[in-house]
């Protein structure tokens, strides 16, 4: 103990030696402190700046082996916390194990690190870019649109840098962003499902209206960007759209044309029954549509043709020239619904005679099983070519919606000048704390050294 006080009594000067002059005996507890530090300010600042060197020596050591970039999200749901599908944001989805595995799988560490490891690697943060729901509620809530992701480099990964890891972090991340929140389950996913008991005239016309709905999607995107060609594929929507209608004209054709002319079936007496009911049921229809259209035929040739004068008005047209406006009269809508019933109708009665002739053909059927074998050939054929324009077609739409949508997320490298003015200021910060704690420290000391001296 008395060690102890002559080595305090060595290194500390006492405040009444370096300021003889001053009566300290009714200083306050701050003017005292400021007296003793100033008594002891070299020591004082010394151990001040090897605490500032070592905390600058811990905190740039564990700064290395990461890497840092800035998430922005540039899309409009984004300000009202949702994915472009609406569903709700989440960016911790980034550390999620789907997109871990994919960051594994591009790395090729598959044996060398878990999802969870990987996970622990990674630290996310918001920024202060973000907007409010309603400006004006002070209850709202805030929503960020920027996040700083950054990547520690883990001690299993030898052969990959922190830079390296974080962009396939990114990558990852974007990939699942896209397929899972901007890209649609749209038809080109093609499945025809199971049609094992399915008539082998039936899957010829499945086949058709499977082509029919990806000929649909494909016109809306060729409406979009007639010249867009896929990087991946290097097809555009044009050439897409003449392979499904090759598929179409030649192969489904070919497949239907068989399967009627040699009446296959699975089950023909089902088969007729089953047509023979929807025919029935088509025919109620056809009724129904030709009533309609008759009425409303009937209305028109009766409808008095004087009052049609009655229906015209002045107006004036873009170049500011007078003329009579004709409006819709009564007539003009029931010559629409006329045509309509009309048109349905028609498309009924095709149907029916299609159906008859089917029943003809499957009940004179004499069908071989060389025919039934050809026919199943001829299916496979047309199922493979649709699945193979769908392959195409599905990566060459995902392509496209990658290029409209490439700046709804933007990964930019984090300043290093900002890290390094960050670093700075976490060691002076922590500085200026042990200094304050070095002054009610040495303020103790004081007191001890007081106490001490006086049971001597």
């Amino acid at each position: 103990m008395n060690k102890g006080y002559k080595w305090l009594s060595k290194f500390f000067v006492r405040s009444e030696e370096k300021f003889s002059g001053v009566d300290l005996s009714e200083a306050n507890i701050f003017k005292r402190i400021l007296f003793i530090v100033s008594s002891n300010i070299k020591s004082i600042v010394v151990l001040v700046c090897i605490f500032a060197f070592v905390s600058l020596l811990v905190t740039y050591t564990g700064s290395l082996g990461r890497h840092s970039v800035v998430l922005s999200l540039n899309y409009e749901q984004a300000s009202k916390g949702q994915n472009p599908n609406l569903t709700r944001y989440n960016v911790y989805e980034l550390k999620s194990d789907k997109v871990m595995e994919r960051v594994i799988s591009y790395a090729g560490l598959q044996n060398v690190i878990t999802t969870s490891e990987l996970a622990d690697c990674i630290d996310i943060a918001e920024n202060n870019t973000g907007k409010t729901i309603d400006p004006l509620d002070e209850n709202t809530y805030y929503i960020s649109t920027s996040y700083t992701l950054s990547y520690k480099h883990d001690r299993h990964i030898k052969n990959i840098s922190s830079e390296d890891m974080m962009n396939l972090i990114c990558k990852a991340y974007n990939d699942m962003f896209h397929e899972e929140y901007v890209g649609v389950k749209s038809v080109l996913m093609y499945d025809l499902g199971d049609i094992k008991d399915k008539e082998y005239i039936e899957i010829a016309k499945l086949f058709t209206n499977k082509s029919d709905q990806m000929l649909r999607y494909i016109q809306q995107r060729i409406e979009e960007n007639s010249t867009y060609r896929s990087e991946i594929t290097g097809q555009s929507f044009q050439t897409i759209k003449r392979m499904i209608q090759n598929v179409q004209e030649y192969s489904i054709k070919k497949y239907y044309a068989f399967a009627l002319e040699t009446g296959l079936s699975r089950d023909k007496a089902l088969y007729t029954e089953t047509l023979a009911y929807k025919n029935d049921i088509l025919s109620i229809k056809y009724q129904k549509d030709m009533i309609d259209y008759n009425v409303r035929k009937s209305g028109v040739e009766n409808y008095d043709s004087a009052m049609i004068g009655t229906v015209m008005v002045p107006a004036v047209n873009e170049r500011m020239e007078y003329y009579m406006s004709r409006t819709n009269i009564g007539t003009d809508y029931l010559t629409k619904d006329a045509d309509y019933f009309l048109t349905q109708g028609s498309e009924t009665n095709r149907e029916i005679i299609e159906n008859n002739d089917i029943m003809a053909k499957v009940a004179a059927s004499a069908a071989a099983d060389a025919d039934y074998q050809k026919a199943e050939e001829l299916m496979l054929s047309v199922d493979e070519e649709l699945k193979n324009v769908a392959v195409i077609a599905d990566t060459t739409d995902k392509d496209y919606i990658k290029y409209t949508t490439k700046d709804y997320l933007t990964f930019k490298t984090y300043d290093n000048s900002s890290g390094k003015i960050f670093i700075l200021e976490a060691v002076i910060g922590s500085a200026v704390v042990f200094f304050i704690i070095l002054c009610g420290l040495y303020y103790v000391i004081d007191g001890y050294i007081r106490r001490k001296e006086g049971s001597l």
